[in-house]
C-alpha cells in the first residue's frame, strides 16, 4: 500500500456538512454567480495546481472513452 501523500487530510461527516454549507450559502453562490470568464481564467493562470480550463478546443476534440469490463 502506497503512502498517503501529505496534502491528503481525513474529514468527519459533520466537517463535510459544514463545508458544503458554507459554499452554499447565500454570499458564496453571489460570489460565484458575479465571477466573469476573465476572473476564472486569472485564477486558473495563476494557480499551478490548477486543471487547465476547458475551452471550446477541448471539448471539440474530446471523446468519451468507457473502460472495458475487468476480467472475473
Amino acid at each position: 500500500m502506497t503512502a498517503k501523500p501529505e496534502n491528503t487530510m481525513t474529514i468527519t461527516p459533520e466537517m463535510a456538512e459544514a463545508a458544503f454549507t458554507e459554499i452554499n450559502s447565500p454570499e458564496m453562490l453571489a460570489w460565484l454567480d458575479a465571477l466573469t470568464d476573465d476572473d476564472i481564467a486569472a485564477q486558473i493562470a495563476s494557480n499551478p495546481d490548477a486543471a487547465p480550463e476547458l475551452d471550446d478546443t477541448w471539448f471539440a476534440l474530446a471523446r468519451l472513452v468507457t473502460p472495458l469490463k475487468a476480467a472475473e
